[in-house]
């Protein structure tokens, strides 16, 4: 009865994530806004604010690490911005580069850029340490050296700011490229529905690391090891009891590998960081409203222990199947359909074939499952650092 009981639930929870908690969401961000919707007609109020009377001045930061290809577009792409030139300045650290980064920014004169050139190598975190202790702006815009805002991003990711509530406002990231197997962008339209969703029931998790802002007074030092950097600077902020705030109109675009083998190291990198976030920060849990700790559990905590789910539903399965045909038989079923979606992640990954659409998915899946599988057995043993590692993104 146990056995069957792990195998049944530790499916259950997958599916409860991947499939049953969006309905679950969507249902509950549509009573959400007719709940609006009846409070507006029956006040009639505005539900929209005007905008803010004054723009407030910004500081971004960007920490680079051999970003020589990108970085003198990135600052071009920052001052044609459209804000207030006396209102906008920009820091930009290079963390020990090997390339021409340090160059490309010394070589910016523009009053507007501060640029700081590290001889040491010592990992994101730190550097984003020693460029917000330098911002004297009452907001602090983070991106990275790959990104380009829209033009018009800054004025729309800054105006919810005008309520004194909200700590952290995170943009939207748009993905474009990719033409080969991976399907991160197909992933990442999911998980902008499901951030939307959030948003508007109070439970937005995190930031997009590409386009955020936060008060500057609510900044906490990160630890130098820290992987997953707007996450934790973002869930820090709502930990501390305010808002955060998803902008969709605030729009910055990157490009998507098109290997889905290049998308599988960059996910085992961010699954580190977020079973770091998990072990070091409950307070991300039981520190946050209700609200928060549902939308956290049921998006991010089952997601990342998936694979351990799955693995533990299949031995279970595979114990009692010693004694049962209709439990072999599901072992069976759940071996076949990991074997095949494990070849067809081996088939893009490794030898490089394109696969046709239908496995496409579930080739991304398998990946995203084993990144976290391979990320929390390398969390456990310690062996990570909070360096660089490049990525396409």
């Amino acid at each position: 009865m146990v056995l069957a009981l792990v195998a049944i639930v530790g499916l259950g929870l997958v599916a409860y994530s991947y499939l049953v908690y969006p309905l679950v969401l969507l249902g509950l961000a549509g009573l959400v806004q007719v709940w609006r919707d009846a409070r507006y007609v029956y006040a009639r109020r505005t539900r929209r604010r005007k905008g803010m009377q004054e723009l407030p001045a910004v500081g971004i930061v960007i920490s680079a690490f051999n970003e020589e290809r990108d970085i003198g577009a990135r600052i071009e792409n920052l001052l044609s911005l459209d804000y207030p030139p006396g209102l906008l300045r920009i820091y930009v650290g290079s963390d020990g580069s090997s390339d021409g980064t340090e160059r490309v920014i010394r070589g910016c004169t523009d009053p507007r850029v501060a640029c700081r050139a590290f001889a040491e190598n010592r990992g994101k975190s730190s550097v984003l340490n020693d460029l917000v202790a330098e911002v004297k702006e009452p907001l602090v815009v983070f991106s990275d050296a790959n990104s380009a805002f829209d033009r018009q991003a800054l004025v729309d990711l800054v105006a919810p700011f005008e309520d004194p509530r909200v700590g952290c406002v995170s943009g939207e990231l748009r993905l474009s490229g990719g033409g080969g197997d991976n399907q991160d962008s197909l992933y990442w339209r999911f998980e902008q529905f499901l951030k939307f969703c959030e948003a508007r029931i109070g439970g937005l998790l995190g930031a997009n690391g590409a386009i955020y802002a936060i008060r500057r007074n609510l900044w906490q030092p990160l630890r130098s090891d820290t992987i997953c950097d707007d996450f934790t600077i973002a869930m820090g902020v709502a930990a501390a009891g305010h808002r955060l705030v998803y902008r969709p109109d605030a729009i910055a675009r990157e490009v998507t590998p098109a290997g889905i083998g290049e998308e599988y190291r960059r996910r085992v990198r961010i699954g580190i960081g977020n079973f770091q976030a998990l072990v070091r920060h409950p307070e991300y849990l039981f520190g946050t409203s209700g609200i928060m700790a549902f939308t956290y559990l049921s998006h991010k905590v089952l997601r990342w222990i998936a694979p351990h789910l799955l693995l533990l539903s299949l031995a279970a399965s595979a114990i009692l199947s010693l004694s049962s045909s209709a439990w072999f038989a599901f072992t069976l079923a759940q071996l076949a359909c990991y074997g095949l979606a494990g070849m067809a992640f081996l088939a893009s990954g490794r030898a490089g074939i394109m696969l046709p659409g239908p496995l496409r998915v579930p080739a991304f899946l398998f990946a995203l499952n084993w990144a976290f599988l391979v990320a929390s057995a390398r969390f456990a043993a310690g062996r990570y650092r909070g360096g660089w590692q490049r990525s396409e993104r």
